[in-house]
């Protein structure tokens, strides 16, 4: 059987910013809401995606939003409409993300987390925070076969170079030892 083909894609310059509620977190998600024009929720581990805009849980309480560059700076903007009520970090030049697409993405990605990233608990729309080869991440489900991995801007290589080994590595059933 030949391998499957995994690419790896960055997704180019975004605007990305962090916010943080102080206090009622369901009060901003209807603000967040409101503002861009889709269902934002408190839900962990979910995201909300409309065109090229998408918020995904971030913590109790905190989403990333994520779009592409307008005139207007993304943390700017978010820092008017939520006022006293939450902290806003611009995050565009410190987060690199990449995108990963093939049928064995979700194999690939399972060798470096400890979440259940099976099509039937990680759905499109899913998104979690863990570790990815002792990499902090962001992953977020795209598609069936499209992950976007958000990480810190300094450690996007080391990602790229554990992705080339953890798709070159086979682990056979059955196999003693441990790693």
């Amino acid at each position: 059987m030949a391998d499957a083909l995994l690419q790896v894609t960055t997704r180019g310059l975004l605007d990305i910013a962090q916010v943080a509620a102080f206090g009622d977190s369901n009060g901003l998600a209807g603000e967040l809401s409101k503002h861009f024009g889709l269902t934002v929720t408190p839900t962990p581990n979910r995201a909300v995606t409309a065109g090229d805009l998408s918020v995904l849980w971030h913590g109790p309480g905190q989403w990333l939003i994520v779009r592409a560059p307008t005139a207007a700076l993304l943390a700017d903007e978010l820092a008017t409409l939520c006022g006293e009520a939450a902290a806003v970090v611009d995050l565009g030049h410190a987060r690199s993300v990449l995108r990963l697409d093939g049928e064995g993405v979700r194999d690939v990605l399972a060798k470096g987390s400890s979440i259940d990233l099976r099509p039937a608990r990680f759905e499109p729309g899913a998104c979690a925070l863990t570790a990815l080869g002792k990499i902090g991440a962001l992953l977020h489900a795209v598609g069936p076969q499209t992950i976007d991995v958000y990480v810190a801007r300094s450690y996007a290589q080391a990602l790229i170079e554990w992705l080339e080994h953890a798709a070159r590595v086979r682990v056979l059933a059955g196999a003693s030892g441990t790693p």
